[in-house]
């Protein structure tokens, strides 16, 4: 009988070290050994781009923080699709991260009729990292010294006015479109393959507009080669006495730049949360944001939650905007 109740007592030991042993597996298995080699960040431009400089930047941030290096690996062409397939495909061990724009995530889906994968399922948010309003700026040439000018001007000289962009369904695009159908003027919409060549004859005066990134354009307004007369969305320290549009007197175009870190679908949420905590802290840290002010951004962080409804919110909105833009691919 003794016997038997040593048995059973042992047999109970050896239950509860059992569940205790897959309570502590269960718990946080990825979130205590992630990571423990080095990380792939995917930035779907090229070296020395805006987008490349806030990748690298946070790289050196997380790099620090987990101990393992966190390698750029540029994939820039195809509008940001090689990239953002090469994530999508990629293990979902949170090795491989992808720098996605608000182009890449939302806009991209409704340019193309057929993607070799899917924004809304194959991606899991992580954080936002930097959120930049853009620059309504003109050629001095132009006679109009704000925005109520400017829809005056538009609406006097029908098609006299031109804005450059990034291309086709780029952000500054949509930004233009949007402007000039609330404004109710007509304007010519030139697009170039990136934001330097379109620079270099906005500054020239072959083109008269453009809705700018404000790191593309911040030392062009200080040296008087341009001139602002808005902002999107709120305003910027960096560019204190520069409007908002709708406090100029012109329509509410709530449109900006930003890049944020997702993983692939079905990473585990442990990792995801890791991946988020530093970067909030990174994003925090005076170090990057003044590696960030020296091109006239700062660095921000939300949850994976807020994060995902801003991609929710962004897509609903822009794949009308595509639409009744009849933007296109190039």
């Amino acid at each position: 009988m003794e016997a038997s109740r040593v048995t059973a007592l042992g047999a109970c030991l050896i239950a509860v070290q059992s569940l205790a042993a897959l309570a502590a597996v269960a718990g946080n298995p990825a979130g205590q050994s992630f990571p423990n080699k080095p990380i792939r960040l995917v930035v779907p431009v090229p070296a020395g781009a805006g987008a490349d400089f806030v990748g690298r930047t946070y790289a050196q941030r997380l790099g620090a923080a987990f101990g393992q290096q966190v390698v750029i690996d540029n994939r820039g062409g195809a509008a940001g699709i090689i990239a953002m397939e090469t994530v999508a495909k990629a293990p979902p061990d949170g090795y491989t991260l992808i720098q996605a724009t608000i182009a890449t995530m939302c806009i991209m889906p409704f340019m193309y009729a057929k993607l070799p994968y899917d924004a809304m399922r194959d991606f899991e948010p992580v954080s936002i990292t930097s959120l930049n309003p853009l620059l309504l700026v003109v050629h001095p040439s132009l006679p109009v010294h704000s925005v109520k000018e400017l829809i005056a001007y538009g609406k006097a000289n029908p098609d006299r006015i031109s804005y450059a962009s990034v291309g086709s369904g780029s952000v500054q695009h949509l930004a233009g479109y949007v402007f000039a159908k609330e404004a109710g003027i007509s304007a010519v919409h030139v697009p170039y393959k990136g934001a330097a060549p379109a620079t270099v004859d906005l500054l020239a005066g072959q083109v008269n507009t453009a809705f700018s990134g404000v790191g593309t354009v911040a030392g062009h307004l200080k040296a008087g080669k341009l001139r602002a007369l808005a902002i999107t969305g709120k305003r910027m320290e960096a560019f204190a006495d520069v409007p908002t549009i709708q406090e100029a007197g012109g329509p509410d175009v709530q449109m900006g730049l930003w890049n944020g870190i997702l993983v692939p679908a079905h990473t585990p949420a442990a990792i995801v949360r890791r991946l988020n905590a530093e970067i909030v802290k990174a994003a925090g840290s005076p170090e990057l944001n003044a590696m960030l002010a020296t091109q006239s951004t700062s660095p921000t962080s939300n949850s994976p939650e807020e994060f995902a409804k801003l991609i929710r919110e962004d897509q609903a909105r822009f794949a009308k905007i595509v639409k009744d833009s009849g933007a296109r691919a190039d």
